[in-house]
């Protein structure tokens, strides 16, 4: 893989539309990879021929073009380079039988078409890692130096990284998310910050502290949760919180209430756009799945 080299990370995007490729890069150039070298082509006949002469470490494609489908490219890809190029689709192809024979062909993810970067952005760091893996990893702040303990044990001594990210967009979260209020003493009002957990992530740490891996399709599928769900992100969000106010002129705060809010919660818009500050960040475990937290001190 080229990030763990310090090389650039290579991308084909195969689609007969530009304004697509435009959004795909768009979402590639989102994930803030150090080097970034992109190619494109309008049809799967030209991406053939790009590939004699060019290895990226992931190739993007869409499902329905002329002469070649997709579906023929990637099982060409598949059986020409084996695992050494991972693909993925993105297409208005929906139908379950479709998706199957997708994945059945080698297909590391399918996306449909209209998508949210956010999404793409989960998939393409899940296969490249921003930075690879490093031998000497760099010091953990004081500041979530309890959230890693909490998370390396939520998550069963799996791999993760959680570290920070660009802002997020109220587009970029999930459709319902997990919303934790914190005060002094863990007491409201007032509320002093607050913290918003996607779904993906709320999924994630319930799945692999619960050894249900397989279970966090479901969990996602759904856009909700359990009560046994919020509680294991219930957890993590305190320790996280309070990590985020170390400074904090009466101490580190506590989490006084939780909910599930949607994304379209007036308040929720109004605290991502106007606040004392905030930190964003992404906790990503390597082909399992991509969740984001926000920490936002409100004004």
């Amino acid at each position: 893989m080229s990030t763990m080299t310090g090389e650039a990370a290579k991308f084909l995007i195969v689609d007969d539309s530009r304004a697509i490729q435009s959004i795909i890069k768009r979402a590639i150039e989102g994930c803030n990879y150090p080097k970034l070298e992109i190619q494109t082509a309008t049809d799967a006949e030209a991406a053939m021929n790009i590939l004699e002469g060019y290895r990226p470490d992931l190739i993007i494609t869409d499902w329905h073009m002329h002469k070649i489908s997709g579906l023929e490219f990637c099982q060409h890809v598949c059986q020409t380079y084996g695992k050494k190029i991972p693909i993925g689709f993105v297409t208005t192809e929906s139908a379950a039988e479709k998706i199957d024979q997708a994945y059945q062909s080698g297909a590391r993810f399918v996306i449909n078409k209209p998508f949210q970067d956010i999404d793409l952005r989960s998939k393409i760091l899940e296969i490249i890692p921003v930075g690879g893996i490093t031998e000497q990893p760099a010091a953990i702040p004081e500041n979530l130096a309890t959230s890693h303990q909490m998370l390396s044990s939520m998550l069963k001594g799996q791999a993760f990284t959680l570290e920070p990210c660009p802002p997020l967009g109220l587009t970029d979260l999930t459709e319902n998310n997990f919303i934790g209020l914190f005060g002094e003493n863990g007491k409201t009002p007032p509320v002093n910050a607050l913290a918003i957990m996607d779904m993906n992530a709320v999924g994630l740490l319930w799945a692999l502290n619960n050894e249900k891996p397989e279970m966090l399709k479901t969990i996602l599928a759904s856009g909700g949760a359990s009560n046994d769900q919020l509680d294991e992100a219930r957890r993590f969000m305190d320790e996280f919180g309070a990590g985020m106010s170390i400074g904090h002129k009466n101490g580190p705060l506590k989490l006084a209430r939780s909910s599930i809010v949607s994304r379209q919660f007036p308040r929720l818009e109004m605290s991502l756009k106007s606040n004392a500050g905030r930190m964003d960040y992404r906790i990503h475990v390597p082909e399992i799945g991509t969740g984001f937290i926000t920490y936002i001190k409100l004004l």
